[in-house]
C-alpha cells in the first residue's frame, strides 16, 4: 500500500468546466511532486451577505449543498482514478470560497484554481477575472496556479506551455 504523502496541492472546485481542468492539472502535478490532493468545494448559504435585490435562486436551503456536493464527488472521482488511495482530501464547506480555499492553502505547496478567462490576445489587455481569484491571488499563502478551461488535452504533459493561464503566479506576502 502507498504512503500518504505529507505535503498537498488545494484545488478550488465549483462544478465548471475549469475547475475540472484545474483537477486534471492538481493531479499530473501530485504525481510529480509526490503530493496529496486536497480537493475544497465551499458554498455560502448565509444570506445576510447577499444584496437586497439579488434573486434568491435556490428553492429549498438544501439545493446549494446538494449542487456542490455533486459537483465535488464528480472532481474526486476524477482524482480517486488517477491516484493511489490515500492521496485524496474532499471537502464540502459552507462557507466563503476565497475564504475557505485560503485557511485550506496554509501549508500547500501551492493553490490551484480553474479560470474560464480566454488567453490575453496580443496587444489588447487581459479580460478581468472573478472575485474569488482575484482575492487567492492577492493573499494565497503559498503559489497560486490558474489553469484555463481547455488547456490540457488528455495526453499533455503536466507542465502548463509556455505563455499559457497555467502558469504559477507570484503572491505578494501583503495583505
Amino acid at each position: 500500500m502507498t504512503q500518504a504523502p505529507g505535503t498537498q496541492i488545494v484545488v478550488g472546485i465549483d462544478g465548471s468546466a475549469a475547475a475540472e481542468t484545474a483537477v486534471r492539472w492538481a493531479v499530473r502535478e501530485a504525481r510529480l511532486r509526490h503530493a496529496a490532493v486536497r480537493l475544497v468545494c465551499a458554498f455560502h448559504t448565509d444570506t445576510r451577505l447577499r444584496a437586497p435585490y439579488a434573486p434568491w435562486a435556490w428553492a429549498h436551503e438544501d439545493e446549494p449543498r446538494a449542487a456542490a456536493q455533486e459537483s465535488l464527488d464528480r472532481a474526486a472521482r476524477l482524482v480517486r482514478a488517477a491516484l493511489p488511495p490515500g492521496w485524496l482530501v474532499a471537502e464540502l464547506v459552507d462557507e466563503p470560497p476565497a475564504r475557505a480555499l485560503l485557511e485550506r492553502a496554509a501549508g500547500a505547496e501551492m493553490l490551484v484554481l480553474g479560470t474560464s478567462r480566454p488567453p490575453a490576445q496580443p496587444g489588447l489587455p487581459p479580460l478581468a477575472i472573478g472575485p474569488v481569484a482575484r482575492v487567492c491571488l492577492r493573499r494565497a499563502p503559498c503559489p497560486v496556479v490558474m489553469v484555463a478551461s481547455g488547456e490540457l488535452a488528455d495526453d499533455e504533459d503536466a507542465r502548463p506551455a509556455a505563455g499559457s493561464l497555467a502558469m504559477p503566479v507570484s503572491v505578494s506576502s501583503q495583505a
